[in-house]
């Protein structure tokens, strides 16, 4: 077989001419249109929205729906309807005074509570509110401590409050 007439080099003699789809003798045409779906892109699209709600799924469903308490400042009440207990590793302070032991603890607290419900109700409000302040370093135990001391005891009190400070805030933090 010769060069000219063989099959593979597109000779005139030979069975199978090859010709490319987008070129001609009489200039350029353009291929015929595929209209087959390339699923290739519908694959990577799918396989990451399974991925992002595969990582997001678990945290739409955590815990209970519950009411969470709204943020109140002392400013928002009259002064005097108002007591602060702090707790610190020393112990825990009503007012300015000091107490390690629960009975005076709570004497003071029941005292200084009659006395802020009094101010309480003559300023149209409702029953007073005791701030608990827990100093940072403090281990939470002490803190949980002193907060049941408060829940078993028979002070009569409209709200609890824990005062926290609050993170990118300009002026001093609520109290």
């Amino acid at each position: 077989m010769s060069a000219s007439t063989s099959p593979r080099r597109g000779g005139k003699g030979g069975k199978h001419r090859r010709h490319v789809a987008y070129k001609s003798d009489h200039g350029i045409q353009p291929a015929q249109a595929n209209s087959d779906i390339n699923v290739t892109p519908l694959v990577d699209v799918c396989l990451v929205l399974l991925i992002i709600f595969m990582v997001v799924t678990p945290m739409l469903g955590r815990g209970v729906a519950v009411q969470l308490p709204t943020l109140t400042t002392a400013t928002m009440h009259k002064e005097g309807d108002q007591v602060f207990v702090s707790v610190n590793d020393d112990g825990a302070w009503v007012e300015t005074d000091m107490y390690t032991d629960k009975e005076p603890f709570l004497a003071r607290l029941e005292e200084d509570l009659k006395i802020a419900s009094g101010k309480a109700m003559a300023n149209d409000y409702t029953g007073p509110i005791l701030f608990v302040k827990g100093d940072k370093g403090t281990e939470w135990g002490r803190i949980k401590t002193v907060m049941e001391w408060i829940t078993g005891s028979n002070a009569q009190m409209q709200d609890v409050a824990l005062v926290v400070e609050v993170a990118n805030q300009s002026g001093p933090p609520p109290t």
